[in-house]
């Protein structure tokens, strides 16, 4: 029967095309939709802003007095110059989006089917397709998309030993524009070459290395030596002293957050949850791993060891940026989005190579790895417990009546559950109830675990009977099971439907229009305008006003320091730099939200030297307190 049906698929080569095609058509929807119902962020609107600004001409990236270009140049002058060609505005940057992503799909089809043949390309088409949480964050324009887009071409042109040498050299200009537009993916640039090497010669590493210098060098002089300043952020200044000069200057950031270890924790698993396929995939096939001699090409090997070692490189970097910093503890799980395709085309090349069995220590290592996954996704997933169960579960389980108990003894009467608890471990309701809420989610993906592999280890068993031969044997059948559980839960809320923190109510690229043409109404061209909103994709529809660059990074740019010029030079400001242009604009943009904070801000504008005008529409729909006030100031 498994004979027969592999060589129905097999004669029907067109199958497997057919429905990667459609799943392709599938994303564009799905992204399309995505793309109207999430609110802008603070780091979309700035990559499309400060792009069109670059863009356009009016400041230039790292310049002195100028925005905060807290990003390398490509990552906004991309999106920068796709709007000067088909105008500013959130419609622009969302469609672009859009583009981008389809093709980062169609690439990653195309590597995968290349890599591991047409059935395993469909599966890793539909695993991007089945995930809403990448897909969401492909949707909007916050260079995940972008980043994924150019490395899978990276990947598309360079891995395997039949590659041509144009197509090597497109590799090292696309790898030079990934590292152009983040400097956290640097180390793809060293490892390619490399693996070039590895596969080809040093011939055609040079031819590598040359095509991404060229990228790297160009982008480098034109914005030499300010560039500099990103490279003083990230780089030790002990082993770059010369680096100094361009350092930020002396501070005290105002986003100063502490995140705990546990928030830390969780971030690492949420992005498993969110990434569910890509990362377990990779897992799944670490612990596969065949031996060197069961590979049945040395080229294969190469591209399976090159795809681990960056997965890993890369996972590691942003690990550091995000879990091991606390600018951005949650920011991993869509850091993860730039590089989290590299797992699928792992799972590509190496799925027909991996063990048949596993030894004893192999399968209890295996075991342990996937329940510590499944445990730690569920510590990561707030409130799954209430989406199973209901909002009331965890607190009827704590009031379940059971009998008094007292020296081993049944007492008369019953008595609650968390009672128990309570007078034996003298702990409150609200300790136990919080305990409960973390233990009780890990507990059940423990049960679910050991089911796992309880069903696979009687399923292989006679699989061995009535196939001596069988691949699932040996502790297999447990982590292919694990892995395609996932595959099917991933469109679900307890993987990647968990991820709806920017999902809102109605179209919100035609209620960010409706704002706009409501500022343009009333804000004439020329205008000096004060921002303090949240994403600046507002600004977009008045492309003529001009503004305090420091401000649209708000609080991240927002320091304390004695010496505002100083500030200022490099993007940043303070209170002092607030005063002042607040005594000197024409009109100032503050939403509802931040206005009712009632700080400083808020209490000039009370004054008598400005007059408020009538409101905006909601920027968000689902925030009641998103629309922007308008004050103008009195002549």
């Amino acid at each position: 029967m498994i004979r027969q049906i592999y060589d129905w698929t097999r004669e029907r080569a067109w199958l497997p095309i057919t429905l990667s095609l459609a799943g392709v058509f599938v994303y564009f929807f799905q992204l399309r939709h995505f793309a109207h119902m999430q609110y802008s962020v603070l780091d979309e609107g700035n990559y499309l802003y400060k792009g069109f600004l670059f863009a356009t001409g009016r400041y230039v990236p790292f310049q002195d007095y100028g925005v905060w270009t807290n990003q390398m140049p490509l990552a906004f002058l991309i999106p920068g110059w796709v709007e000067t060609i088909f105008g500013p505005g959130l419609r622009t940057g969302r469609y672009f989006a859009i583009v981008v992503a389809i093709l980062m799909l169609v690439g990653l089809w195309l590597t995968s089917r290349r890599l591991g043949g047409n059935w395993v390309s469909l599966a890793v088409v539909w695993a991007v397709v089945l995930n809403p949480a990448a897909t969401r964050m492909y949707s909007m324009f916050i260079s995940q998309g972008l980043i994924a887009c150019l490395l899978v071409w990276v990947m598309f042109c360079a891995l395997g030993a039949d590659r041509p040498k144009w197509q090597l050299i497109a590799g090292g200009l696309l790898a030079g524009m990934v590292v152009m537009a983040r400097i956290n993916m640097l180390p793809l640039v060293a490892l390619l070459v490399l693996y070039i090497w590895w596969e080809h010669d040093w011939k055609a590493a040079l031819w590598v290395a040359g095509a991404e210098l060229l990228v790297f060098g160009s982008v480098h002089a034109a914005y030499w030596p300010d560039i500099l300043k990103i490279w003083a952020r990230w780089l030790p200044g002990g082993l770059f002293p010369f680096l100094s000069a361009w350092l930020p200057p002396p501070n005290i950031p105002t986003w100063n957050p502490d995140a705990p270890l546990a928030f830390r924790i969780a971030s690492f698993f949420l992005a498993f949850r969110f990434h569910f396929v890509a990362l377990a995939g990779a897992v799944v096939a670490w612990l596969l791993w065949p031996r060197r001699s069961a590979w049945k090409a040395e080229s294969r090997f190469r591209v399976a060891v090159f795809l681990s070692v960056l997965l890993l490189t890369l996972m590691a970097l942003h690990a550091w940026a995000a879990l091991g910093n606390d600018y951005c503890v949650f920011c991993f799980p869509t850091y993860t989005a730039f590089y989290s395709s590299l797992g699928l085309l792992l799972v590509s090349v190496s799925w027909s190579h991996w063990r048949q069995s596993l030894s004893l220590w192999r399968r209890v290592f295996a075991g342990t790895v996937m329940l510590g996954l499944l445990m730690g996704m569920a510590y990561s997933a707030e409130n799954i417990v209430d989406t199973l169960f209901g909002d009331n579960f965890i607190k009827n389980l704590l009031f379940f009546p059971i009998p008094r108990l007292s020296g081993g003894r049944i007492l008369e009467g019953q008595a609650k559950l968390w009672a128990y608890f309570a007078n034996r471990f003298h702990l409150s309701y609200e300790t136990i109830y919080n305990a409960t809420q973390t233990i009780f989610p890990l507990v059940l993906a423990l049960l679910v675990g050991i089911l796992i592999l309880s069903v696979a280890a009687v399923v292989s068993r006679r699989l061995v009977a009535r196939i001596p031969a069988s691949v699932w044997t040996r502790g297999i059948l447990g982590l292919l099971l694990f892995l395609t559980l996932g595959f099917v839960a991933s469109p679900s809320s307890l993987l990647g439907n968990g991820y709806q923190g920017y999902d809102c109510s109605g179209d919100q690229i035609a209620a960010n229009e409706k704002v706009g043409e409501q500022l343009a109404q009333v804000i004439p061209p020329g205008s000096q305008v004060y921002w303090n909103g949240y994403s600046p994709v507002a600004l977009l529809y008045l492309p003529d006003v001009n503004i305090y660059p420091a401000q649209l990074n708000l609080a991240y740019s927002f320091r304390i320091s004695d010496d505002p010029e100083s500030l200022v030079r490099y993007g940043w400001w303070n209170q002092a730099l607030g005063y002042r242009w607040l005594s000197e604009t024409d009109f100032v943009l503050i939403t509802e939200r931040n206005y009712r904070k009632n700080n400083w801000q808020t209490q000039i504008l009370k004054s008598s030297k400005y007059e408020e005008l009538a409101p905006t529409s909601l920027t968000a729909l689902c925030q009641n307190d998103s629309y922007i006030r308008i004050f103008r100031r009195r002549p």
